[in-house]
């Protein structure tokens, strides 16, 4: 996958059109390679899709092509702040344990990612160093916990 800027692919889309017949597949758009004339795919996704790394697609910007993406089941059974942070980030330096804004966006889109639990999950967001942020995935409730309670934990990453 290739990242660029909106407006250059706007341009870039725009001069295709105009030269050439724009080559079309179900979600992917080819593009010409300014470098050469071989053309590159970009996929672009829909909420609930697989993401690049197999998670689930919770969120999406205006170009479909950069976004959020949640692992499919939860880390552990339940673990304590310091604990979500370490297993949230297992994988990568990409997953990581989401913000109280990622974890927000994540409840309301709950249904699209699945296998969630109506329990409390831990965010990143700090309220001091005691406490942290939770999302509470029954009625949608932000608090915060003492850092020593065990929540379920998420992993999920920017793409």
């Amino acid at each position: 996958m290739i990242r660029i800027k909106l407006n250059m692919l706007r341009a870039l889309a725009i001069s295709v059109l105009l030269v050439s017949n724009m080559a079309q597949a179900s979600e992917t758009i080819k593009l010409p390679d300014t470098s050469n004339t071989d053309y590159k795919t970009i996929k672009s996704y829909k909420v609930g899709e697989s993401g690049p790394l197999g998670g689930k697609v919770y969120f999406i910007d205006e170009t479909g092509q950069h976004g959020l993406e949640a692992k499919t089941a939860d880390e552990l059974n339940s673990a304590t702040w310091n604990d979500a942070v370490t297993a949230a980030s297992a994988y990568n330096a990409d997953w990581h344990l989401p913000t109280i804004t990622e974890l927000k966006l994540l409840y309301e889109q709950r249904n699209s990612v699945g296998g969630f639990t109506k329990d409390d999950y831990w965010s990143s967001t700090e309220l001091d160093s005691n406490s942290a942020w939770i999302q509470g995935f029954l009625n949608g409730d932000q608090d915060r916990y003492n850092k020593y309670s065990k929540l379920k934990v998420r992993a999920v990453r920017a793409f």
